[in-house]
């Protein structure tokens, strides 16, 4: 055996296969912005790494570097959280899953037949957001594609108006497969898509209340993350466009003290608990997220008749 030989298999010989799966499973970039940042997990410290950074280039090294360490903690305490609650489950006897798992899910083939309704994104507004705006307004399309999965009574779902080498087909560019999801998406705006007497924009600030979801009609969702930005732009487009508009019936079952502003997803899954024959107020209160307060509207009615029947009774 030559001594080139030699080396070699020493070097195969101290891969483990625990090595080759970190390898495996470490993310490859999808874009050159993410093969041209710095790695984080280098040393940071070295005078030659940090020597032509500005101080802000240096300061931003050193945050990813501890957020990094963060996720990963973050992570292995999620990770044994996960496990706890899975021993207790199983010592209580109760169900170790709730819900397909993703192998059942990679498989399902979504049944519409049972579907009244279809939704709508209207994603025309690349112009109008930045950058980490876009980036949010994909991850919620995500958190749509994954909900309508899940379901028990699905709908047809449409991304519209994306466009062409656009800011949001390129975030969308970085999900691996996006193309095969049970979604369709187009670059064709939704009025080419759909006849006009089926279509409803949803927007908040229309004065019309969307009760029940009438069959065959199409809601349209606005796509537009821009916090708060351009009030009403959705609603001024359903009216240049002719489409009718209606807003969900928030004010009608709930007290609510902050914004109604609510985002793509949550609008989303609103609707398919509605289509479910779930009630609107307690969907609209198992969506909302907490932090909005959101209070029965028949709570404070009755709330308000107790304390005045006190109040007589003291008199």
């Amino acid at each position: 055996m030559s001594e080139n030989e030699t080396v070699v298999d020493a070097v195969v010989s101290t891969v483990t296969p625990d090595d080759t799966v970190e390898q495996a499973e470490e993310p490859i970039p999808c874009d050159n912005k993410e093969q041209e940042q710095p790695a984080v997990n280098g040393p940071l410290t070295d005078e030659n790494t940090t020597a032509n950074l500005s101080k802000r280039q240096r300061k931003k090294l050193l945050k990813l570097a501890s957020w990094e360490e963060k996720k990963k903690a973050k992570r292995l305490k999620e990770r044994e959280k996960y496990k706890l609650k899975k021993l207790e489950a199983i010592e209580r006897g109760l169900p170790v899953r709730i819900g397909p798992s993703r192998k059942e899910l990679k498989r399902r083939v979504i049944d519409y037949s049972q579907a009244t309704i279809e939704i709508a994104v209207d994603l025309s507004f690349d112009s109008m957001m930045i950058d980490k705006d876009v980036a949010k307004c994909v991850k919620q399309l995500l958190r749509m594609y994954t909900l309508n999965r899940r379901a028990p009574r699905p709908v047809p779902l449409h991304f519209t108006g994306i466009v062409a080498d656009g800011a949001v087909q390129r975030h969308l560019s970085r999900y691996d497969g996006y193309k095969h999801w049970d979604v369709k998406v187009s670059s064709s705006h939704f009025l080419d898509l759909f006849p006009r007497d089926r279509l409803v924009y949803l927007t908040s600030e229309s004065e019309n209340v969307l009760e029940r979801l009438e069959p065959n009609d199409v809601y349209v969702i606005g796509g537009l993350v821009d916090h708060n930005q351009h009030k009403g732009h959705c609603y001024r487009l359903s009216q240049e466009l002719g489409v009718r508009h209606a807003r969900l019936p928030l004010a009608e079952h709930l007290v609510i003290k902050t914004r109604t502003i609510l985002t793509i997803n949550q609008v989303f899954e609103i609707m398919l608990h509605i289509h479910a024959g779930r009630d609107w107020q307690s969907t609209l209160l198992e969506v909302l997220p907490q932090r909005k307060g959101a209070v029965p509207k028949e709570s404070l009615v009755s709330n308000d008749a107790e304390d005045t029947n006190q109040d007589i009774e003291k008199c």
